[in-house]
């Protein structure tokens, strides 16, 4: 069974040859991660209503809340920092709506950079509005254009160290100490106070909270499955982020089949 993920879009200006036009936009690696890790995707147009949001997550198997630019400040009750980026309110409503249907419907979500940045403020969190002032440095930032580099060190116990584990051997593993991985990187917001329910799982050297996640019965009807990372794993080559989604997306799918078999 090939699971489908619903993957939340962009709201922008686009050209098509001699002219300029409002799009539904998602970078095409978002599309080739899932594909190769063995999902069939589909994309979530922003704009719709709340009962939209929830009939379009109800639909799919499971959920990426993509990078992008940076939310309005206003929804955690901050001032605008004179680095943060013009918000955009539609993309804004549509990728907290569709990240709180998720957690209330019990779909596996992957939030990826913005995302998970949307992830902490839909449980109440706040974000720390521009990383250099506060860490000293570029790290997060990657160069002009493009990706850059940095590590991430995974606390160990979590789900995410399970994900990222190397030593894995006929389907069992046991982390018992921090690891050390290398992601691509862009970003120059972060996690500032952590949202309810989530649990700080991975962290840059500099100490500012690199991934989140949260078990089965810390959010609404959570799935087990809950996702958050400031990296871009789409960028990269190591695309287990993208899998664990896909394999819980597929246990989803195939306990929808036997429910509706079964009202046959």
């Amino acid at each position: 069974m090939t699971p489908v993920i619903g993957i939340a879009t962009y709201d922008d200006e686009a050209s098509w040859r001699n002219w300029t036009t409002r799009a539904a936009m998602l970078p095409y690696s978002y599309v080739d991660a899932v594909r190769a890790s063995g999902g069939r995707p589909v994309l979530l147009p922003p704009g719709g209503t709340d009962d939209e949001a929830g009939a379009a997550v109800a639909g799919v198997d499971g959920l990426i809340v993509a990078g992008g630019p940076d939310l309005d400040p206003v929804r955690y009750g901050a001032a605008r920092h004179p680095q943060t980026q013009p918000s955009g309110p539609v993309r804004d409503a549509w990728d907290m709506s569709v990240t709180s249907s998720a957690l209330r419907l019990g779909v596996p979500l992957l939030a990826i950079c913005r995302g998970m940045q949307v992830l902490n403020i839909v449980r109440g969190g706040t974000l720390h509005q521009h990383v250099p002032d506060l860490v000293g440095h570029e790290r997060h930032g990657g160069p002009e254009f493009g990706f850059g580099t940095h590590q991430v060190r995974v606390g160990p116990g979590s789900m995410l160290a399970g994900i990222l584990a190397t030593d894995a051997e006929d389907g069992y593993f046991e982390v018992a100490e921090d690891t050390y991985h290398d992601v691509p990187t862009r970003h120059h917001q972060a996690v500032e106070l952590l949202g309810d329910g989530l649990t700080a799982v991975a962290w840059e050297q500099d100490g500012l909270i690199e991934a989140v996640e949260a078990g089965p019965s810390a959010l609404d009807r959570c799935s087990g499955f809950v996702l958050g990372v400031q990296w871009h794993p789409e960028q990269g080559e190591d695309f287990r982020v993208f899998a664990a989604l896909i394999a819980a997306a597929t246990e989803r799918a195939t306990l929808r089949a036997r429910v509706l078999a079964s009202m046959v």
